[in-house]
């Protein structure tokens, strides 16, 4: 599983995390989950790998771990309120990046810490790609911090 970060806060009321600290939350939050491993990797959309044992999680569990890590992080150095978002889907389509990329049939998700939700969903038009994917193939998990 790939993380990529879109950031829509206002920096002066939220710090916005460069590259390095975000890999840097999720390595270290994520290094007490069992069966879950974290990497950083050279892409300019994805930042992180995320390597877990399909036995024991499901994209939806690991995702899920994903955004209450960040809210973690966020909780602990910020007083405001927002919510961050963790928007998966399955790669559908070879891939035609030179660099490390997302595969046919590996989960891309991105991170998205937000002030308002449905306006970024709207944005992205996030109804339109949900509905070209089977069901099983995407998630859109909420957490508040």
């Amino acid at each position: 599983m790939l993380l990529s970060h879109n950031f829509t806060l206002p920096e002066s009321e939220v710090h916005s995390l460069n590259r390095i600290e975000f890999g840097e939350v999720f390595t270290q939050g994520l290094s007490e989950a069992a069966g879950l491993t974290c990497t950083a990797i050279s892409h300019p959309h994805w930042v992180i790998e995320v390597s877990y044992d399909a036995k024991e999680y499901t994209p939806e569990d690991v995702g899920q771990q994903c955004a209450n890590t960040l809210a973690a992080y966020r909780k602990a150095h910020t007083q405001k309120d927002f919510t961050i978002m963790a928007l998966g889907g399955i790669k559908d389509t070879p891939a035609t990046s030179p660099y490390p990329a997302l595969q046919t049939g590996e989960w891309g998700v991105d991170i998205v810490e937000t002030s308002d939700p449905k306006e970024f969903l709207e944005e992205i038009n996030w109804n339109k790609l949900a509905g070209a994917k089977p069901a099983e193939a995407i998630f859109k998990l909420d957490c508040k911090v």
